[in-house]
């Protein structure tokens, strides 16, 4: 009988700023990236990082950073340390890898 093999679970932290693009207050999340990269740089360090960026929905600003975790409530732990969460919000969301082709390192440094 064949096996069905579980796809890979990946967590997808999306981060949503609170306020939109117009009154979004960049000084407020620049005063926060040196956090940002100390949370990064431990997720990196502890093998729990996939990948991370920034960018953008329609009308506000956001955030994406993918996980390696045993659980959602894992997941929900490491999230709830993104300093950005103080003028946003953190939704995960379980992405059940069955193709993935990343491998962009140019800024990996800076996780070090």
């Amino acid at each position: 009988m064949n096996e069905i093999k579980r796809f890979r679970e990946i967590y997808a932290l999306i981060w949503k700023a609170n306020e939109p693009d117009e009154t979004f207050k960049q000084q407020e999340f620049d005063s926060r990236i040196p956090k940002l990269m100390e949370w990064l740089k431990s997720l990196h360090k502890s093998g729990k990082l996939v990948a991370c960026g920034g960018g953008g929905f329609q009308d506000r600003p956001g955030g994406l950073t993918l996980i390696n975790s045993s659980s959602p409530e894992e997941a929900l732990e490491m999230s709830s340390g993104n300093p950005m969460n103080e003028i946003g919000t953190t939704e995960i969301m379980i992405w059940d890898v069955y193709f993935a082709n990343i491998n962009e390192i140019e800024m990996e440094s800076k996780l070090k």
